[in-house]
């Protein structure tokens, strides 16, 4: 049996030459890990789940926040041990836990580094390592993604950003935790695992900690498109809380619900579609994850 496999998602934001991938191939192999090429036909969470029940123990999510989200459905609550070669656009749940970008280095740690016991958040069924959110941006994705791989990724993205601000989608959800219940009807909608650190400039907010135990949720009121524009200044700015009807609380879990049957959701940066209403919870201390010594 292999030290463990390696899931590796080549058509990630990062791309690599064919000559880097050639000697990322070649580090894994030497490394006694086995190499699991992902595309859109194979089951990630499946086979790393028939991998586990075979005794396999570490498990190398190669590729950007959705392939980490795959990798680690199984593992949660186990023994086996998830790790992280960065390799997407943003590599959120990577720089959290202080993952290196150089996937060498990345690889050194996924063989030789300290284990750290870190919070994951679930969605009704489906468990998540960094949010969940409703309104703009499922709509955004949807948009980037119809218009297919192949697709310029600069392109995608303007093309989505276009037609989701001339849609500009809300939702009206009736909002329910331990302290708090509210009805709101928003564009903007969140609920991250841990808090993040929203007096950091533009979209690199990390997160202080990932083992608080707590969700963290944050939404905007229904705004016209220019007062979006001016939150979205502030945002990039460092001043999010400044912003006029910013709203955020934390809880340990919460329910959201809705008048429609199913919701648009992302969830790490990946669409999905949720029967309502939507159950959120924190899970903590729930998943082993290789980090720096």
């Amino acid at each position: 049996m292999p030290k463990g496999a390696v899931f590796f998602n080549s058509s990630s934001g990062g791309k690599f030459t064919p000559a880097e991938k050639q000697a990322f191939e070649k580090a894994v192999r030497k490394a006694d890990l086995e190499l699991v090429p992902l595309s859109g036909e194979i089951d990630v969470t499946r086979e790393v789940r028939d991998r586990f029940t075979r005794g396999l123990k570490l498990f190398v999510a190669a590729g950007g926040d959705g392939t980490v989200n795959s990798v680690v459905q199984p593992l949660i609550n186990t023994d086996a041990k998830a790790a992280v070669i960065p390799m997407g656009t943003y590599n959120h749940f990577a720089r959290d836990a202080g993952i290196p970008d150089d996937w060498r280095e990345a690889l050194n740690i996924a063989l030789n580094g300290q284990v750290r016991q870190v919070d994951t958040a679930r969605i009704n069924d489906r468990f998540f390592v960094n949010n969940v959110s409703i309104g703009l941006y499922p709509e955004l994705v949807a948009r980037r993604e119809a218009r297919g791989r192949d697709y310029p990724r600069w392109k995608a993205r303007f093309w989505a950003a276009y037609g989701t601000l001339r849609k500009y989608p809300h939702v009206t959800l009736n909002i329910e935790s331990a302290h708090h219940q509210e009805v709101i009807r928003t564009h903007v909608f969140m609920i991250s695992n841990n808090s993040y650190d929203l007096s950091r400039l533009g979209i690199e907010a990390p997160r202080k900690t990932l083992e608080s135990g707590r969700i963290s949720v944050y939404w905007l009121p229904h705004l016209p498109r220019i007062k979006l524009m001016k939150f979205i200044a502030h945002y990039l700015a460092g001043r999010v809380r400044e912003a006029p009807g910013f709203r955020s609380f934390m809880t340990t879990r919460m329910k959201v619900q809705s008048s429609r049957n199913h919701l648009k959701v992302g969830i790490d940066g990946e669409l999905h579609s949720l029967s309502t209403p939507l159950s959120i919870m924190s899970v903590p201390q729930s998943l082993l994850i290789k980090v720096p010594g």
